[in-house]
This record gives C-alpha cells, structure tokens and sequence, in this order.
C-alpha cells in the first residue's frame, strides 16, 4: 500500500485559500489547531522575515477543514519539555476537548508544538489524554512507517529542497504488496506567503494528486491502515 498524507500547523487564514486546494485534487490533511489562540489577529517575526500569522475563527472550523482532520496542537502553544505535568494535561486535554466540541467527532492525534520538544514523561502525559498519535519536527526522507506513532517523524517539510526529488521516487516506486510506503509531508500554510510558494507546492500537489495507485488520508486514517496492514 502506498498512502500520501499531509500535516499542517497553526490554523492560520492562509489555510482559507490552502484547502479548496486540497479538496480540488483530493488530497486529504490533518489540521493541528490552538483553540486559544483562535482569532489572534498578529505579524510574526518567522526566522526573520514578518508574516502575516492571523488565525481562523472557531465558528469556521467545521465547515472549513470538512472532510479532513482536526488534530490538537495545544491550547497555547507552548514547549511542553518546560511545563510541568499539570500544565501538559490542561494545554493537550483542554484543546482536544475544545476541538471536540468544533468539530463534533473524537480527536485522537496532535503534532508538538515548537519543535521536537517531547520525551518520554511528555508521550506519557499525552497518551493519558487519549492522544494515539503525535507529529514530531524533523524529516526522514524515506517512507517507513514509524515504530512508535506518538513519537512520528514526518517524511519531508513542504519547504524541503529534495521535497520533489521524494515525490518522484515516491511515484515511481511499484506499489508494494509486503508493506506500506508512507509519504508524509508537513508544513504551515502561512509558509506559503513568507517564502512566496504558493506556485511551488501547487505543483506538488498536481504531481502526486489522482494516481490510482496511492491513497489519500488524513494523519489518523494513515496511522490506522498502517497498524491493520501490520497485524
């Protein structure tokens, strides 16, 4: 089986033009949200360059992201490695119960937020907030699907230079029947913007989008098929 799926962060309003995008080539996403930090209306200063970082409403949340997922992201989005235990349950378990109630199903997943900034105290305290899965930083630049899936390492950034380059030998490779190959791709549309790209990853999309030969599915949807196609 081969399953492409996408992760992007912050919820931003760039994800307004972002998603239409997706859904005309049907390409599904999970979406990492701050349910506090829904309507921020700020600049940031994003490795030195300003960019526009203003967050969608939570009235818009539902019907925006309809048809992919809705993961947490933290209320605040803070370093979970300096917050004690208390502080960890209230940002995890208080954004997924907020998500909840936008988007009306379970949210089972979360990318951490900032960074690699987890151990295994932090996996310990997510996994108690009935998280199954949480999205690290950092890429592998291969397709194999992580042994541990609270602790999973994304195959590419969406701003990465071989990022096509993986595309391809994704593409190429036959569509093997002994194990999953799992092209993950994260990033922040509000990127998209900062490093005027908006072209560039409209052509990824248009390269990996209606091939019969690989599915299409949010973060949870993956890291299902990938458990079930391993028992």
């Amino acid at each position: 089986m081969k399953i492409l799926t996408l992760s992007f962060d912050d919820g931003t309003v760039q994800d307004r033009r972002f998603v239409p995008m997706l859904n005309q080539r049907g390409i599904k996403a999970t979406f990492n949200l701050n349910s506090g930090l829904f309507g921020t209306i700020h600049d940031i200063d994003h490795e030195g360059i300003i960019v526009n970082h203003n967050e969608i409403l939570p009235d818009e949340v539902k019907s925006l992201y309809r048809g992919h997922e809705i993961a947490v992201h933290t209320v605040h989005h803070p370093n979970l490695l300096l917050c004690d235990d208390d502080t960890v349950r209230h940002e995890v378990g208080d954004d997924k119960r907020a998500l909840e109630a936008l988007c009306g199903y379970e949210v089972v997943g979360m990318a951490y937020p900032g960074g690699p900034f987890f151990d295994d105290r932090v996996i310990s305290l997510i996994r108690s907030c009935g998280i199954r899965y949480a999205r690290a930083v950092g890429s592998t630049h291969d397709f194999t699907p992580p042994e541990n899936f609270l602790a999973w390492y994304p195959t590419s950034y969406e701003r990465d230079e071989d990022l096509f380059e993986l595309g391809e030998r994704f593409i190429s490779t036959p569509d093997p029947d002994d194990r999953v190959l799992l092209f993950y791709v994260w990033g922040h549309s509000f990127e998209f913007d900062k490093l005027h790209s908006w072209e560039r990853f409209t052509r990824f999309l248009d390269m990996m989008a209606g091939r019969s030969d690989v599915r299409y599915m949010t973060n949870r949807e993956a890291m299902e098929a990938c458990l079930a196609f391993g028992k």
